[in-house]
């Protein structure tokens, strides 16, 4: 998926791994710290076309951080607080994933903005 990340300092975009009820892996080209709050807003892409699905926005919390080859950053974010609405909003989208077909020349469904 693709997420856009508001700090107290900034606003970047990013992509998502292993993303859960629970929290995300936050990839990037910025490096955020440890204990960091943050806002975290969710898009679903699909083959390089954000779908017409409003975004979810959830608060979370960086529980870990490094860097990653190439200046890119990674992040584990999590979720401080998410509502019965917003577990019931990322779970349609994580079934939408799964089914969603294989990029051209990739193993599943890209998340990149």
């Amino acid at each position: 998926m693709s997420a856009e990340v508001r700090t107290a300092r900034t606003v970047f975009t990013a992509t998502t791994r292993d993303l859960s009820e629970g929290g995300a892996g936050v990839v990037s080209d910025r490096a955020l710290s440890e204990g960091e709050e943050i806002a975290l807003g969710l898009f679903l892409v699909i083959d390089d076309v954000e779908e017409h699905l409003p975004p979810l926005w959830v608060k979370g919390q960086v529980v870990w951080s490094s860097e990653l080859d190439k200046g890119q950053h990674m992040a584990g974010v999590r979720f401080s607080a998410i509502s019965a609405e917003q577990k019931s909003w990322l779970a349609k989208v994580l079934a939408q994933l799964v089914e969603a077909p294989p990029a051209s020349g990739g193993s599943g469904a890209t998340a990149t903005k």
